[in-house]
């Protein structure tokens, strides 16, 4: 396993994560299958593990039960914030609020700190100056470590940050962002502000944005350029071919290759299990197959990229796309 750190003031961590199995919360081996997760990731060299699943805590205990004594050697990433009642009674990033959401999460994983605190939402009812005092109090009583906020507009984290700055407020280290081959929509504000500042990226990827092939069209589905679904597949195939893996492995390595991304919180389930995800950390694609990767995945360009298309400047992703046409 390798290890990088998150951001400039971030623990080290592995490129991989472990999360929470996708599965029926109520099957009656649902402990046991995350116990024998946690047991194969803990074996491979994994320390960072997501409890954010939407099964109202129940990830976090389960999480709990399955380290035992092993939490000390871990990280532990989850969420707070989510909003319980009416909009107005109970805004999600409130004092209040974040105060209960921490107090419950500690309380469910049996632990006195959480190592990575995610702010995974807006939240149009609350400063945004109480959320991050909040925040820092927080920090300074030592039952959070870390921040991070999830899929926020590039504008808005940088206000953040700035803010935190300002008044010596605990600063965000990291963001978590969904980013995959099919999802590189983050590339146009958001990493660029993330490396301006200095922050580290955790990527979530689905399986669904990770598969080359779907029904039997053998055409993912790309919402950031549909235009190039079957191209994008067919490259997969191919290279997937040539490493004797597969699409999904494929997809994981190059994700682990872009420069940002510290770590991968892959969305397990019955189309890929945490060995195809280790499997994919120890692949090596060439420099030729990653740029043919990034010309095939471009994401439609939007203003003001496509103005630069129209002025016919020369990029290399364009260069590229138009030799490998």
């Amino acid at each position: 396993m390798h290890y990088t750190r998150l951001g400039l003031g971030g623990p080290t961590l592995s490129r991989l994560a472990g999360a929470a199995l996708q599965t029926d919360p109520a099957g009656p081996d649902m402990a046991q299958n995350l116990a024998r997760h946690v047991g194969q990731a803990l074996d491979a060299g994994i320390n960072l593990f997501d409890a954010s699943s939407s099964m109202d805590g129940m990830a976090e205990s389960l999480l709990a039960n399955a380290l035992g004594k092993r939490r000390a050697e871990v990280l532990i990433s989850s969420r707070l914030g989510a909003r319980r009642t009416a909009p107005h009674s109970h805004p999600g990033l409130s004092r209040s609020d974040m105060v209960w959401s921490v107090e419950q999460s500690l309380k469910r994983l049996g632990t006195d700190w959480l190592d990575l605190c995610v702010v995974p939402h807006e939240d149009p009812y609350t400063p945004l100056e109480e959320t991050l005092q909040a925040l820092d109090d927080m920090v300074r009583a030592g039952k959070v470590r870390y921040l991070g906020f999830a899929n926020w507009p590039a504008w808005k984290a940088a206000k953040a940050l700035e803010l935190q700055q300002r008044h010596g407020w605990a600063p965000f280290c990291f963001g978590e962002m969904h980013y995959a081959l099919n999802t590189r929509s983050p590339e146009r504000e958001a990493i660029p502000m993330l490396q301006s500042y200095g922050l580290g990226l955790i990527a979530k990827a689905q399986p669904s944005g990770l598969q080359a092939s779907q029904g039997q069209t053998g055409c993912p589905t790309l919402t950031d350029s549909p235009r190039s679904n079957h191209r994008l597949a067919e490259l997969l195939r191919d290279i997937a071919d040539g490493h004797q893996a597969s699409t999904t492995q494929i997809a994981l390595a190059w994700l682990l290759a872009r420069e940002p991304v510290c770590s991968i919180v892959p969305g397990f389930n019955s189309a890929m299990s945490q060995r195809d995800a280790l499997h994919a950390t120890t692949l090596q694609l060439s420099a030729t197959e990653l740029l043919l990767l990034d010309a095939a995945s471009a994401p439609t360009p939007l203003l003001p990229d496509w103005f630069v298309e129209q002025e016919h400047m020369p990029t290399a992703p364009a260069a590229l796309e138009k030799s490998c046409a």
